[in-house]
């Protein structure tokens, strides 16, 4: 996010272990942070485009048997998972990200900004979840690890 007229300021009485660092900004129009978005949602638009390409493709070959056609199906919608996840996250968070720094208060607003960039940092977590749940193998290996026998 770039600093609006404003520096670093850190406040020792927020947290003695962590200090809060808080950034002075002032509001943001919805203008300026356009160019944030798009930086930051275009690469997804196009893995979403290449994605949709690769379903067409390997329905168009299907000279593969039925085992290797079910594995590519599943590989081809756990990539789109992957790809509309952390578009999706992202989208949320950028537009929470607009709004805090247009209608709330420096204050609030460096506080929401915190757990939001923060919350960027989650999405290695996210792709191997998805990984696990959209490949059958793998989500049977671990439901029977917790020993949860789905149906």
């Amino acid at each position: 996010m770039p600093y609006f007229s404003g520096g670093v300021n850190q406040i020792a009485e927020f947290n003695k272990t962590l200090p809060f660092v808080q950034i002075k900004m002032d509001n943001m129009s919805i203008l300026a942070g356009i160019p944030l978005v798009f930086i930051e949602i275009i690469p997804y638009f196009i893995i979403i485009i290449c994605g949709s390409k690769m379903v067409k493709y390997v329905n168009l070959h299907t000279g593969f048997d039925q085992n290797m056609k079910r594995l590519l199906k599943q590989l081809t919608e756990t990539l789109i998972i992957l790809a509309v996840v952390p578009f999706v996250k992202h989208a949320t968070i950028l537009i929470l990200l607009v709004f805090s720094s247009t209608y709330t208060s420096n204050n609030a607003a460096n506080i929401i900004r915190l757990i939001i960039f923060v919350w960027f940092h989650f999405t290695p977590v996210f792709n191997p979840i998805v990984c696990i749940l959209t490949n059958k193998p793998y989500r049977n290996a671990v439901f029977k690890s917790i020993r949860i026998f789905p149906q």
